[in-house]
């Protein structure tokens, strides 16, 4: 079974995930199928790894994609864009649902920027993350 994690950006290291923003903006944005498939594709991811049906590499970045359309699957617009940690560890940093079939490349390239910083050694996870029930503070 995979594993998936969310890297902060680089630059704003105090904020949340690129990625968890994202899907909040999808949820104000009211793109509930959308969401549903991106669940379906991190369902998918989790259980297959880098045997996801839904998961293509992107030309010219060392990056990937999960998009809804990949290998026969359902269209709709919905895009995670990550990297691969190794076989099994993913690291998600955008999402995206849309209508046109081109992606967004801001995403992309935030991707891309990303990935670029964790292989270089620079720290991209939180350190430690707080228990909303105690309030205590743990490693993650």
């Amino acid at each position: 079974m995979a594993t998936i994690r969310y890297p902060l950006h680089p630059d704003s290291l105090e904020q949340e995930p690129p990625f968890i923003r994202d899907m909040r903006g999808l949820a104000n944005q009211r793109k509930l199928l959308g969401m549903r498939a991106i669940g379906k594709m991190l369902k998918d991811l989790l259980e297959n790894g880098t045997e996801s049906r839904y998961l293509i590499g992107i030309t010219g970045y060392p990056i990937l994609e999960l998009k809804t359309t990949s290998r026969g699957g359902q269209p709709g617009g919905a895009r995670v864009y990550l990297y691969r940690a190794d076989d099994q560890e993913f690291h998600l940093c955008a999402a995206e649902v849309k209508s046109e079939s081109a992606a967004n490349t801001d995403l992309i390239k935030r991707t891309a920027y990303i990935a670029w910083h964790w292989l270089h050694g620079y720290e991209i996870f939180p350190k430690t993350r707080a228990n909303k029930r105690t309030g205590r503070t743990q490693p993650s």
